[in-house]
């Protein structure tokens, strides 16, 4: 597989043959051959324009430098030669087809998608030419590779258990607060004129006024539109100062109020969910077919890598 060092590739030129730079020290030839392919030339315009026109090949462009992106023309190359001699031909109703399940994935419509080729400087005959090479290498998997991949329980099982953290969801509290802000240029004692405030709120409730219109009517921040809602907190989450006395509260209970450096808070805790973790039952298929995916792709680059190496002869110039 390719790796992924940033360059930039050269500029794709217009008509084999030119020349880039001012002078003879500076020039490099277009349409100097790089590599061959069972005798069959790949220049530097090809590569060029391999960057330039094909999408893959953007991609590539912008991520590793150029003798990586030859390598991905010469394996371009042995997959279209590996397809034809195997037979493999990619009809016009097929990319038709491919590209109707495109545009309703993505819900645009044939204007939509033009422009957008064309925001990308690509136009439709190149897209087509793209899904038509991907069909091609989809087709040429299916008939080389899938019958070769299997996935076993066993394989299931272990991939399970190593990334048994990822199916796990923490333990976490739904929070609530009535907030006093401290101003530090306020008169007197600020803190002292919060806590007060607080504390006849702290009462109120007591008496069994209910704790949402208590924060919409009193509480100093943002949430007070939301009854003081402050969403769910995994461990570690929330400050400190707030997260400690919560653990102590019941589902429905709040606190007495609370000095933190924001200000006074008075803190409920609307729910609570214990940690809970997906079996495996319910993740078997998903985790079958991810292992699936990657062994295909690696039973892949083996095969383009190696067998099809030892099919055809590549020859990369000095």
């Amino acid at each position: 597989m390719l790796s992924r060092h940033r360059h930039t590739v050269l500029p794709v030129l217009v008509g084999i043959g030119l020349t880039l730079g001012a002078g003879p020290a500076l020039a490099v030839v277009v349409n100097k051959v790089l590599a061959t392919v069972d005798g069959e030339p790949i220049t530097l315009y090809d590569v060029h324009q391999f960057s330039a026109r094909n999408i893959r090949g953007r991609q590539l462009s912008s991520q590793v430098d150029e003798q990586q992106v030859l390598e991905a023309v010469i394996t371009e190359k042995l997959v279209q030669r590996e397809a034809s001699a195997k037979g493999i031909v990619v009809r016009d109703e097929d990319v038709d087809r491919y590209m109707e399940t495109i545009k309703e994935r993505n819900k645009i419509n044939d204007e939509q998608l033009a422009q957008a080729l064309a925001n990308q400087g690509l136009t439709m005959a190149v897209y087509r030419a793209q899904i038509k090479e991907d069909i091609q290498r989809q087709q040429l998997i299916g008939r080389e590779i899938r019958g070769k991949v299997s996935v076993t329980p066993e394989e299931v099982q272990r991939y399970y258990e190593a990334h048994h953290d990822e199916y796990s969801t923490p333990e976490r509290t739904q929070v609530a607060h009535i907030f006093f802000r401290v101003d530090p240029s306020a008169p007197g004692d600020p803190v002292a004129a919060a806590m007060a405030k607080a504390t006849a709120v702290h009462e109120q409730l007591d008496k069994g006024a209910d704790f949402g219109e208590m924060a919409r009517q009193y509480s100093e921040d943002g949430s007070a539109k939301d009854g003081g809602s402050l969403g769910w907190f995994k461990k570690g989450e929330l400050l400190e100062d707030i997260e400690k006395p919560a653990k102590t509260l019941e589902v429905g209970q709040y606190s007495k109020p609370i000095r933190t450096r924001a200000g006074v808070h008075i803190v409920k805790v609307e729910a609570r969910e214990g940690e809970s973790s997906k079996n495996l039952d319910e993740l078997a298929d998903q985790i079958k077919e991810q292992l699936y995916q990657q062994a295909l792709e690696d039973r892949f680059q083996k095969y383009l890598t190696e067998e099809l190496r030892k099919r055809h002869h590549v020859e990369l110039a000095p």
